[in-house]
């Protein structure tokens, strides 16, 4: 049977406008990037909130704090935290479907230590508490910590009243990791000798002298 022109013109044009409705809804959306998403995403309920034992065994470890957002979407902010110097060494966030989260970030989380459940309040003080140890020894946090932390939205760190520990025995304790190279580990060893003076800290840098 032939469909009448005007019929199917009206089809296509309600079509199109839906179409168009759904570009304009997405771009609505996507406006302002990854951090208007974040402080979107700041309001939704708390999915996982963690870190993993290697924090308090190691002095370093992921602080992970996740979203469920509708549609079967994630937003999380990764925190990698070394309490004993560098404060928050690197900082990812993002937005995914929850099984993309689950394997790609959730599930290497667990596969690098034993989960530890943090409370929101604790996880916030802990992650600000690092960031800010580490800026009084003159070193700044990763550049993405910015953005990542938006997902803590109004998270309020006077609702937890633990106190944490940073450094090591009393003193900033550096352990250089896989991605240090030659001249950060200098620029690291300098920093903290113009801060705490030469005998005020340790460090574990194979293969290097103390700067002189």
């Amino acid at each position: 049977m032939a469909i009448d022109p005007q019929k199917r013109q009206k089809k296509l044009e309600k079509r199109k406008a839906k179409q168009q409705a759904e570009r304009r809804q997405l771009a609505r959306r996507n406006e302002g990037g990854l951090p208007a998403k974040l402080k979107q995403a700041a309001a939704a309920p708390i999915l996982h909130c963690c870190t993993t034992d290697t924090l308090w065994d190691q002095g370093i470890g992921q602080v992970l704090v996740s979203r469920q957002l509708p549609g079967g979407q994630v937003a999380f902010g990764a925190f990698l935290v070394d309490r004993y110097c560098m404060g928050v060494k690197n900082a990812f966030a993002a937005v995914a479907q929850q099984s993309r989260y689950q394997e790609k970030v959730y599930g290497r989380l667990t596969s690098s230590g034993m989960p530890v459940t943090l409370e929101p309040a604790r996880a916030r003080k802990l992650v600000e508490g690092a960031v800010q140890y580490a800026l009084d020894l003159g070193i700044s946090p990763h550049p993405d910590y910015r953005e990542a932390k938006l997902i803590f939205g109004e998270i309020e760190t006077n609702a937890s009243a633990e106190d944490f520990e940073f450094g090591k025995d009393g003193k900033p304790f550096f352990i250089a990791g896989p991605d240090d190279g030659p001249a950060r580990c200098q620029q690291i060893l300098r920093t903290l000798e113009d801060h705490c003076g030469s005998d005020g800290f340790h460090f574990i840098v194979p293969g290097y002298a103390m700067p002189q």
